[in-house]
């Protein structure tokens, strides 16, 4: 059975536990959050283009739940410095498009 362990308002990530008493009392959490607000505000800045002439370009937005993924699967952990190259790679990779606010590459990974 699952409960809601705890409901951040501001980011809007909820996050579930669970227990067996089988397979030796495991338990895990699990991580939620409606990421189609981030994701549209993304889509539409994509769509309206950026100046070139800028010294800083914003490059994303990347929802709670795709950070906790990145520090799982890839081992990257998006707001620690020493991992700069890790989130450069990520976000340049294709898969990870969606969380791009403009059309440029981080490059030197």
């Amino acid at each position: 059975m699952e409960r809601l362990l705890d409901h951040d308002p501001h980011t809007g990530v909820k996050t579930w536990f669970s227990s067996s008493s089988e397979d030796g009392g495991t338990w895990n959490l699990r991580y939620e959050q409606d990421t189609s607000p981030i994701l549209d505000q993304n889509k539409k800045a994509q769509a309206r283009g950026f100046d070139k002439r800028s010294e800083m370009w914003h490059a994303a937005r990347i929802p709670t739940v795709v950070m906790l993924e990145w520090k799982h699967r890839h081992g990257v952990e998006a707001w620690n410095p020493n991992h700069k190259a890790g989130v450069r790679r990520l976000l340049d990779d294709p898969e990870y498009r969606y969380l791009r606010v403009q059309h440029f590459m981080l490059g030197k990974h």
